[in-house]
């Protein structure tokens, strides 16, 4: 009896996420081994970058398709699907490599096709989230969902440290395979409750009805437009500050001459803060008041830690503030992310959530693509060989390996803070916790 009462609610979320986040640790165990056979192979940012850009890019132009979808399917069937789909992509890679046939190529292809599977999962899992416990617990959800992505980036990269010299690549993509089979294993046991359909979904023409569901998204947005305007900001703001997330791998290793567990050490740093963070708003369940406000000016705070990173600093300093500025995202993220959970009615949320990831990831692909060959054509060489280049910037970001990337690092997270603190100067951001009422209020006849 009690093991039923168990599978619904809060036992049930912990269940599923339970799943989720060891899954997470064998996709990050992945990422990071690949990275390193990566630029063992090249020894170039641009590289990295791509991967970067074809584990997201997916998701951001499948976002509004994939949460049109979600709402429309059931979720669990979603989750059991992404996680067996991703499971097979880890199984290729392994082939290939085990063959001898592993290319780059391979891994940019793969990456895409397992982050399409992934442009379905993240708006499910976050909806379904909403959907299986009560809106008291949905900050500490909120921070339980943090803690899944930063406890997992602890673990992860000592992890692969750990295994690497003993199992290499091989022996990581088999882990691998195993977490997405446990995050299968721990779905089937649960059930999702399910969200009311709107009429149009009864339609027999599907294709209709999906892009009925994106625009309905995208409509919902427009028709609230100090959450637009939030959105916008923050979208402007990961433009900048994605050059850290970036250019991160590669700038450590250049700066540390391809040390493994100098990067292996600052990624656990940067999880660990992130995690920190995370169990207190579980615990704590966030701010009740001000939570804009709030969460807005950490997200300043934390880019601007990113941009101070780029100076010319030991890798104790770069991993405390990654630290910092990691501890500092997760508890901005889970405040605002309570606003958009609250004033949005919870047959929109996949779509919605989706359309919001769009809005910000196209501005950050376009980061992601131009990133690597910046850093590889232009600041890299002109900090080692320009003038006015070391001359200004030098004393700074200093002029060895790495500094080109160091200077677009410091630059980009300086403009993103920037973009954070001013979008507090807007009184339709400051207000929309009181300006738009919370989706309960309009069900029930309250102000629309």
């Amino acid at each position: 009896m009690r093991s039923e009462r168990w599978l619904h609610g809060m036992g049930a979320f912990l269940t599923v996420w339970s799943g989720q986040f060891v899954s997470t640790i064998g996709t990050l165990m992945t990422s990071l081994a690949l990275a390193f056979w990566a630029f063992d192979v090249t020894g170039r940012a641009t590289e990295l970058g791509l991967m970067v850009f074809f584990t997201f890019g997916p998701r951001v132009l499948l976002g509004p398709f994939a949460g049109a979808l979600v709402d429309r399917w059931k979720r669990r069937t979603v989750l059991i699907a992404c996680d067996l789909l991703a499971g097979a992509g880890s199984i290729a890679i392994l082939l290939l490599f085990v063959s001898g046939d592993l290319a780059i190529w391979h891994i940019y292809v793969l990456t895409a096709l397992m982050s399409a599977f992934g442009a379905f999962q993240g708006p499910g899992f976050i909806a379904s989230a909403t959907m299986m416990v009560d809106k008291r617990h949905h900050g500490r959800v909120n921070g339980l969902l943090a803690l899944n992505a930063n406890a997992s980036a602890v673990i992860a990269p000592a992890l692969a440290g750990l295994m690497l010299p003993f199992v290499g690549l091989t022996g990581v993509l088999i882990l691998d395979v195993a977490t997405f089979l446990f995050a299968t294993g721990t779905l089937l046991v649960i059930r999702i409750p399910e969200p009311a359909r709107t009429t149009i979904e009864a339609s027999t023409r599907p294709m209709r009805r999906i892009l009925h569901d994106m625009r309905e998204g995208f409509r919902f947005l427009r028709s609230v437009k100090a959450l637009l305007a939030l959105q916008l900001a923050a979208a402007a703001a990961n433009l900048f500050g994605t050059f850290y997330d970036v250019l991160l791998r590669p700038f450590v290793l250049l700066r540390t001459g391809d040390n493994e567990i100098a990067l292996a050490s600052v990624q656990s740093a940067i999880g660990i803060g992130g995690a920190a963070a995370a169990l207190a708003v579980a615990l704590w369940g966030g701010p009740k008041r001000h939570r804009t406000l709030f969460g807005m000016a950490l997200f300043a705070l934390a880019f601007l830690l990113r941009g101070i990173a780029g100076v010319n600093l030991t890798v104790a300093w770069i991993a405390a503030l990654g630290l910092a500025q990691s501890a500092l995202l997760a508890l901005a993220g889970s405040t605002i992310r309570t606003i958009w959970q609250a004033k949005i009615p919870p047959q929109f949320l996949g779509r919605v959530f989706s359309s919001l990831a769009t809005i910000s990831g196209l501005l950050m692909l376009l980061t992601m693509l131009l990133g690597g060959p910046l850093a590889d054509r232009v600041f890299e060489p002109a900090l080692r060989s320009n003038p006015w280049m070391r001359g200004t910037f030098g004393p700074l970001v200093g002029t060895d390996a790495g500094s080109g990337i160091g200077l677009m690092i410091l630059v980009g997270g300086a403009l993103a803070a920037a973009i954070c603190a001013g979008s507090l100067f807007f009184r339709r951001i400051r207000q929309i916790e009181t300006s738009i009422p919370d989706h309960e209020e309009t069900e029930e006849g309250g102000v629309p």
